[in-house]
C-alpha cells in the first residue's frame, strides 16, 4: 500500500489526488497550524502488541476523565498562536491555550491565531483583532467580534455559528466568510463559499459566494453585490445605503445601479426592493422584471406596498436558491 496519504511519499491515488485539487482553494495563508503539536509516525506496524495494548489503555483512561470533566468544565475554545503573542483574558497564548466563554481574544499588530470553533469550524484571526466568546453549546455558537477581522471556515449544517457586531449579526449558512469591523464599528463581510445572512434590526441581507456586504452602526447591513461590480455601480449603491440623500440625488443613485446592473445583479436588485422608498420601487420592479420575470403571485402592487412573501416568492426564481431555508434558520438563532 502506497503511503502517500500520510507522507506523501510513493504514487497518488487518482481519488485523493482530485480532492487535493478541489480542496486546495482552502489553503490558508499563513498555513494551518499544527494543531496536535506532535507528528504522528509513519506506521505503528513497528510496535509490540503489548505497547498498542498500553497506549489504548491510556487513551480509554484519558476519554473517561475527560468524559467525566465535561460536566464541570468551563466551555471553551482552543487557540492556537500563529505569529506573535495573541492574548486570551490577560494570558498570553504562548503556544496554545483555551478561550472561555465570557473572555476575550486578542491579537496586536504583529499577532496572528487561529480558533477552533468546538468541532464544527476554524476562525483565523488577523492582527489588530478583539473578539469574546459569547456562548457555545451543540448547535449554536457565538462571538462578537469588536473590532479587526476574522476568516470563518464552517462545516455545520447552517444556522450553527453566529459573529455579533456593532452594526449587524452574521449568520452562517454553510459557508466560509471573511468580516471585518472598522474601530468605529462599520463592517465589511465578503463571501467565498456558501451563504451569510446578515441582519439587524428587521434590516436583512442574503449573501452569496462571491458577494459582499457593508454594514454601518445605526443602519444596519447595506445592498449586497458582486464583487465584480463597476467602481461607479458599487459608489451609487454605498451613496443608497448610507448617505443622507435628497429625493432627487437618491434617484440618481438609483438610476446609477440600474443603468449598470448585469443579469446576475438581480440578486442586488432584489434587495433594493425592500431597501429603496415605495415611490421608487416601481422602476426596480420594471429593471429586476426584464432580468427574471417574476411568478404570476408577484404583483406591482404587492411589491410597492412592501409585501415580503411576494419579495420571497420572486428570490426562489433567481437561481440563489429557496428563501425558506433562511426563513427557518432565522427562527432557529433568534
Amino acid at each position: 500500500m502506497s503511503d502517500y496519504l500520510w507522507d506523501r511519499r510513493g504514487p497518488a491515488d487518482p481519488e485523493i489526488a482530485r480532492l487535493e485539487r478541489v480542496l486546495g482553494r482552502l489553503r490558508t495563508e499563513p498555513p494551518m497550524p499544527d494543531w496536535n503539536r506532535v507528528a504522528p509516525p509513519a506506521s505503528v506496524r513497528h510496535f509490540s502488541p503489548a505497547y498498542l495494548a498500553a497506549a489504548a489503555a491510556l487513551v480509554i483512561a484519558c476519554g473517561a476523565s475527560l468524559w467525566l470533566a465535561r460536566g464541570t468544565a468551563a466551555p471553551s475554545w482552543a487557540v492556537v498562536r500563529v505569529t506573535g503573542q495573541p492574548v486570551v483574558g490577560e494570558e498570553q497564548v504562548v503556544e496554545a491555550g483555551r478561550l472561555p466563554v465570557g473572555a476575550w481574544l486578542q491579537t496586536d499588530p504583529a499577532s496572528r491565531a487561529s480558533v477552533a470553533i468546538a468541532d464544527i469550524g476554524r476562525l483565523d484571526v488577523d492582527p489588530g483583532t478583539r473578539l469574546q466568546l459569547l456562548g457555545t453549546r451543540e448547535g449554536n455558537h457565538r462571538v462578537a467580534l469588536q473590532r479587526g477581522t476574522v476568516h470563518a471556515l464552517i462545516w455545520a449544517p447552517p444556522g450553527e455559528f453566529v459573529v455579533e457586531t456593532e452594526a449587524s449579526t452574521a449568520i452562517d449558512l454553510g459557508c466560509a466568510y471573511t468580516l471585518t469591523v472598522a474601530p468605529g464599528g462599520n463592517g465589511m463581510i465578503e463571501v467565498s463559499m456558501g451563504w451569510v445572512g446578515f441582519e439587524h434590526g428587521g434590516r436583512e441581507a442574503f449573501i452569496p459566494a462571491g458577494a459582499r456586504c457593508a454594514t454601518r452602526p445605526g443602519v444596519g447591513p447595506g445592498t449586497p453585490y458582486y464583487a465584480d461590480i463597476g467602481e461607479p455601480m458599487r459608489q451609487a449603491i454605498d451613496q443608497l445605503d448610507f448617505a443622507a440623500l435628497d429625493p432627487a440625488a437618491r434617484r440618481r443613485a438609483l438610476g446609477a445601479i440600474l443603468a449598470d446592473a448585469r443579469p446576475k445583479d438581480a440578486m442586488t436588485l432584489w434587495h433594493l426592493l425592500a431597501r429603496v422608498p415605495a415611490e421608487d420601487r416601481d422602476p426596480v420592479f420594471d429593471h429586476l422584471a426584464r432580468l427574471a420575470p417574476p411568478p404570476a403571485s408577484v404583483t406591482r402592487e404587492g411589491i410597492r406596498a412592501g409585501n415580503r412573501a411576494m419579495r420571497d416568492a420572486w428570490w426562489d426564481t433567481l437561481g440563489l436558491g429557496t428563501s425558506r431555508w433562511w426563513r427557518i434558520w432565522e427562527r432557529s438563532w433568534r
